[in-house]
This record gives structure tokens, sequence and C-alpha cells, in this order.
């Protein structure tokens, strides 16, 4: 037995012995798989790259001719950033933002770099289309208007003028709100509206019964003068991304503390020294209880008050009420938080007030826009670069198209044109007084 396992062992060696030689022109497996990849590679290159691939590029002329660029802004927000559209025979073909524009200085937000889309979107529905047995059909616009228009002949003539609901948009320029509002006159309504009514119309009414106008006082660009910024309401890190630009720079240039009152602790309360977590609906409440210790120390500024504010000892009296106590019960935030976000306010001005959606979208949003206004004037803050009520809107033509009628009210036109009439006859007539914790136009 173990001769025959020796005898195994020796044929076997000479069998691996045997083939181990080398063949005439053979190559081992590494040599071959070295070579083949070359190989492979040298023929896709052969196929892709001329010999003259070094030559120096010239950028070819897209067909169909020369694209030009034109200087637009973004129609997403209230912020107004600059962006050079390329255009290309009447179509808008490619954007890039504006480095030279005051605003967004060469940035855009997410919304902004994809304003194109809403023009020349591949999914952006381009011809009018009818529902029939469940799927959407194409049809012709002379099909479209005249269906469209003889149903509303038909609805007017059986229910009245008054059954039609006319919805406008924050995102008409104004000639297009003035046609809208002149479009539902003409059939006989007063029934039109735009999405103003829950996001604006608080503060047009808050602000204008306070001192004439409802509107922004300052802009983006004076935030940079601001030596504290109070946020309520608002979260511009995700809402308004170029306007929270103009908020850092006051922060880190003139050091200016910001103080955020929200429910949430938001991703702009991340980059505020102060955040006071209100329970939600208690705006006024914080808001009285800062100026609890505005009035309680001092700190509020007695000459632009007797100067320029009517009624603010009605304000003090409410106030009065809203001691530390009351504030915590009501809002949820601690004495110690309260008094350190209102002597921010008041050690550092002037500081600016802004304001969002947050603030207004209540059923007493007119009260809360009021409170606001009355802080600022408490604090001085009005009329100076650096103060004032900033409110960032949400559409780029919200104040546009309530002003040119698209929210309509009874009053609407009458406050927002009172108060233009008002600014006037306070820069050429003698002093006039407000109402209760208005300001006082003084003669020029």
């Amino acid at each position: 037995m173990k001769k025959l396992i020796k005898s195994s062992c020796s044929v076997d060696k000479a069998v691996v012995a045997k083939s181990c030689k080398s063949v005439p022109g053979a190559i081992s497996r590494r040599t071959f798989l070295r070579n083949s990849s070359l190989m492979a590679g040298g023929a896709a290159l052969a196929t892709t790259v001329s010999p003259v691939m070094m030559k120096k590029a010239d950028a070819a002329v897209a067909a169909g001719g020369k694209a030009e660029q034109v200087k637009t802004i973004c129609t997403h927000c209230s912020v107004g950033c600059g962006i050079i559209a390329e255009v290309q025979n009447g179509v808008w073909t490619g954007q890039e933002p504006a480095f030279d524009h005051p605003f967004n200085k060469g940035a855009h937000c997410a919304k902004g770099a994809s304003i194109r889309e809403h023009g020349h979107g591949e999914r952006r529905l381009k011809y009018p289309t009818k529902l029939v047995d469940g799927k959407w059909k194409k049809i012709s616009w002379d099909q479209a208007i005249n269906e469209i228009g003889d149903k509303l002949l038909d609805i007017r003539k059986t229910s009245g003028p008054d059954s039609v609901f006319w919805l406008g948009s924050a995102k008409h320029s104004n000639e297009q709100a003035y046609l809208f509002r002149k479009f539902a006159a003409m059939w006989g309504t007063n029934n039109v509206d735009h999405q103003a009514r829950i996001c604006h119309s608080t503060t047009v009414a808050g602000v204008a019964n306070t001192w004439g106008y409802g509107a922004m006082t300052n802009s983006y660009n004076d935030i940079h003068f601001s030596k504290s910024i109070l946020l309520i309401g608002s979260n511009p890190t995700e809402a308004h991304p170029v306007a929270l630009q103009h908020i850092f720079k006051a922060k880190e240039e003139n050091n200016a503390p910001v103080i955020v009152i929200d429910p949430r602790f938001t991703r702009t309360a991340a980059h505020a020294n102060h955040f006071l977590k209100i329970r939600p609906g208690t705006d006024v409440a914080i808001i009285w209880g800062m100026m609890w210790h505005i009035f309680e120390n001092g700190w509020e500024d007695k000459e632009f008050i007797r100067q320029r504010v009517y009624g603010m000892n009605d304000v003090m009296k409410e106030v009065k009420k809203w001691n530390p106590a009351e504030v915590e019960r009501v809002s949820g935030v601690p004495e110690d938080q309260v008094y350190a976000a209102a002597k921010a306010m008041a050690d550092n001005r002037p500081g600016t007030f802004i304001w969002c959606m947050g603030g207004t979208q209540h059923t007493i949003g007119n009260n809360n826009t009021r409170a606001y206004c009355a802080f600022q004037l408490a604090l001085g803050n009005m009329g100076v670069s650096g103060g004032g009520a900033n409110i960032f809107r949400g559409h780029d033509n919200v104040q546009g198209a309530t002003d040119l009628g698209t929210v309509q009210h009874p009053a609407r036109l009458l406050w927002s044109f009172s108060g233009f009439v008002e600014t006037l006859v306070a820069c050429l007539g003698p002093r006039l007084r407000m109402g209760q914790g208005s300001v006082r136009r003084r003669q020029l």
C-alpha cells in the first residue's frame, strides 16, 4: 500500500513538472490580463478622441440664435432678488443670480433657483384641459373661453352676480390686480379676494390704524443699521433665506442681539441670542410683558413719545396689568427670559421688529400687529434707519395686489388711500392727531 501511494505521488509530480514546462510563444495569465486591458482602453480612446484633441475650445453658437441676458426680479417671495435671465428667441432658457443686486448679491435660495420652471417647466400646464369621463382632455382656447363664459353667464342669470367668487393672487402685478378687480366690478360683485386675506390683511388693518398706512416701513438693506433684531412668528432661515443674510450682517458687524419669539425652536431660533418659547396665540401677552419691564425700568423713549405718539398713556395702563407672573401664566415664558429680551432691545437701539404670518394668521391678528407697533413706538424705533416694522411677506406683490383692491373690504381702499393722503398732509400741513396709540404727524 505504501509503495502504491509513493508511486502515485511520484507520477503526480512528474505530471505537474511536465505541465509547468514553458511552451514557446506562450504567455502567463497575468500578462494576458494586463495586455488585454491596455488594448481595450486604447481601442475605446481611439474611438472617442481625435488627434487634434489639444486644440483651443471655442464656445459653440447654439442653434436657433444668440442668447441674450436680461435683468429681472425673482417672483417667489417679497425679498425681490435679482436674476440674470438667459433668453433665446424670446424663450427663457437659463438663469444666474445677479451679483450686482443689492439684495441677493449673487445668492439664490432653492425657490429662486427654480423660478424659470414657473413659466417653462416641463410639467407646467401649457394649454386648456377639460375633465371628460374622469380624464383630462386637451381642448382649444376658443372652446375653453366659450364654455366658461357661457357657464358664467348662465350662473349669473340664475343665481345673481354675487354667486361667483373671484379669487385673485398676490403674484399678480399691479396692472393685473387692477384689471382683475375691474373685471369683478364689471361682473357686478364685490366678492373678490386673494391670499392676503389671511396673511396680510391683519397687518394692513393693525398697522394702518396705528400710524396711517399698513405696510413695511423700512427695507431689507436697512437692517444693516439695526443694533438689535426681534423676530416673532418669523422663520427667515427657511422662508426668506436671502433676507437672513442681511440679518446676519447686522448681527456680525453691529454685534446686534437677535431675539426670536416662537412656539417652535426653529432654524432661525438656532441663531438667536434670546429665544422665547411662547404658547401659540399669546403674542400680545409676551409683547405686553416685555413692555412691562420697559416702562417699569424707565427704558421708554420719553421724548419721542412726547413729540410723536398719542395715546401711549392708555397703552401703559393696559400693560400695567401684565406683570411677570401673569405673563408667565399665559405665555409660559419665565420672567428672567422676558426681562433679558426686553433689556436687549432697550440697550441696543435702533432695533428692528420683524414679523411674518406666524403673527398675522390668528383670529386676533389685528391685536398682534398693533401690539408690535406699540412696542416699537415705546422704544422710539420708528422713523429711524435700522428700526421700523419690517414685515416679511410670502409673495412678491402682496402689498401691491392688496392696495389695488384685490382684497375687498368696505373700508379697505379707504384705509390705504387715507394713509397716503395723511402722509402728504403731514408734510404740507399742521400737526395731525390720529387715534389711540398712533403717531403724531409733525409739521415739517
